[in-house]
């Protein structure tokens, strides 16, 4: 259990940076403080993919301030996630380094999977119809998710690249007249939801809702709404009023919101179009929502990162009583070695290693042949429910690496800043692979230590002994890990 009853919730959003602090009590959530400052870094992304200064100088004043509200909570119950726009910027590990010390947190980029999970657990905390099939909709500043579901529980998953401050760039110029720019909006946004239309009307629905800001301003501004709903036939109406250039000068809503949101009108009209959606019920839930659940969830024993390694082991048909093998040992090595290793940022390095551990026989699906590359590319390119995107690459770089030779200019790919914490993460899965090559319950015991910078493996002889083929490759491994630097010894125990 948490050692504080409050939580953090911090959604770097490509529009909006969102902060929302929760307190637990009697397993109710209530949220008591909320901030949030457009920030619209999107506008600052270029077309070389580039963050420009301006747009990092407002999102670093913006978590300054974020800062200073999360000084009294434990690091374990703040939560700070960055989403399409940090996804997409070619310049974001410069720029999260800087952001990570005017946060005083680490923050994690998500995919859209897995935006779009968390949009999910949001609304369906915060509603109280568990029956109905529902649809969930979030336009972001850079992207839109498109989540069905029922009850706790989503079934289909989408993230577009569609959203109201990226087709403001595009589409919005200076000299452009409305309609025109209305209209290449609009079908942009109808060329994009081309490829989920038919599955998703397949699948069917009974009721669809917002999540986003752009759906509760459009719902301000409708004529027959009290704010909780958005009905197509006034949707039209405040698009009319826009193609004949009317400028939505609205004092309910935000200058800021206001230069954004036309391209959010128009792709909410292509996604009714699309979808055949005549209303949509607006929700004050949403990402940050959702990040709090799912944070409470891990304190409380509810990781769904751990479903989700479960279900791949059943996916790929993963021996689980070799990979528990694996596991094990890799465990009782790391335990004698990690107040040692360096932390590896942003990540629990035991929970990393046990679930490459669990994982590292899933290229056998395809090809025994260099499994491990196999491997390397299914975990590093799906969609896996919970995992910040640093998590899938430590664990797809542990399985890329866990055997046969390690090609220095291939190890590059490892950052230099975290190779130091990463290698001694891969010793402990090599060596524990090497150790249970028989598939059979080991029957010593294994010491391992670091003196000098050299990492010291202690198995008894008599073992050793009897198993000459174990001990040649423990040897063929020392020559292995010298390629990136690592040294090891062998000593055999009397």
């Amino acid at each position: 259990m948490a050692s504080s009853p409050y939580f953090a919730a911090i959604d770097l959003g490509s529009n909006s940076f969102h902060m929302i602090i929760a307190r637990l009590s009697n397993n109710q959530i209530e949220i008591i403080d909320r901030e949030k400052d457009m920030v619209q870094i999107a506008r600052g992304l270029s077309s070389q993919g580039e963050l420009d200064q301006e747009a990092q100088a407002r999102a670093l004043t913006c978590l300054s301030h974020f800062a200073e509200r999360l000084r009294d909570i434990p690091k374990s119950n703040i939560r700070a996630v960055g989403t399409k726009t940090l996804r997409a910027a070619n310049n974001s590990d410069l720029f999260l380094q800087k952001a990570e010390a005017n946060l005083g947190h680490s923050i994690e980029i998500i995919s859209g999977y897995e935006e779009a999970r968390l949009v999910y657990q949001g609304l369906s905390h915060s509603i109280v119809d568990t029956k109905r099939q529902r649809l969930v909709i979030d336009i972001g500043g850079g992207s839109t998710e498109f989540i069905l579901g029922q009850s706790n529980t989503a079934h289909k998953l989408e993230s577009l690249s569609m959203g109201c401050v990226a087709y403001s760039n595009l589409f919005f110029t200076e000299g452009t007249h409305p309609s025109e720019a209305l209209n290449r909006a609009y079908m942009s946004a109808c060329a994009e939801l081309e490829a989920i239309r038919r599955p998703y009307l397949n699948k069917g629905w009974e009721i669809a809702f917002g999540t986003s800001g752009t759906m509760k301003a459009v719902a301000t501004l409708l004529k027959h709404s009290d704010g909780a709903v958005i009905r197509y036939d006034d949707l039209c109406l405040l698009m009319q009023r826009l193609i004949e250039g009317d400028d939505l000068n609205d004092e309910k809503l935000p200058i800021l919101r206001r230069a954004v949101l036309p391209a959010g009108i128009a792709i909410i009209k292509a996604i009714c179009d699309q979808l055949n959606i005549d209303h949509i019920h607006v929700s004050d839930a949403s990402l940050k929502d959702g990040l709090i659940h799912d944070t409470i969830g891990r304190l409380q024993h509810g990781d769904v990162r751990e479903q989700t390694v479960k279900q791949q082991v059943t996916r790929y048909d993963i021996d689980t009583e070799q990979a528990e093998r694996v596991n094990n040992s890799a465990m009782q090595l790391w335990q004698q070695v990690k107040q040692q290793a360096e932390q590896l940022p942003a990540v629990s390095r035991t929970k990393v290693l046990r679930w490459a551990a669990m994982l590292h026989e899933c290229g056998l699906s395809i090809s025994h042949s260099n499994y491990h590359k196999h491997a390397h590319y299914l975990i590093k390119h799906s969609d896996l429910a919970g995992f910040a995107r640093f998590e899938q690459f430590c664990i797809a770089s542990l399985l890329r690496f866990q055997r046969k030779k390690i090609r220095p200019d291939e190890f590059a790919s490892i950052d230099s800043s975290i190779q130091a914490a990463f290698i001694p993460l891969l010793l402990c899965l090599r060596l524990s692979l090497r150790l249970n090559r028989r598939r059979e319950t080991l029957s010593t015991k294994l010491k391992l230590r670091i003196e000098q910078g050299v990492y010291i493996l202690s198995i008894d002889s008599g073992w050793l002994a009897l198993n000459p083929l174990t001990r040649s490759g423990l040897l063929h491994e020392v020559t292995q890990l010298e390629a990136i630097g690592v040294h090891l010894l062998l000593e055999e125990a009397l």
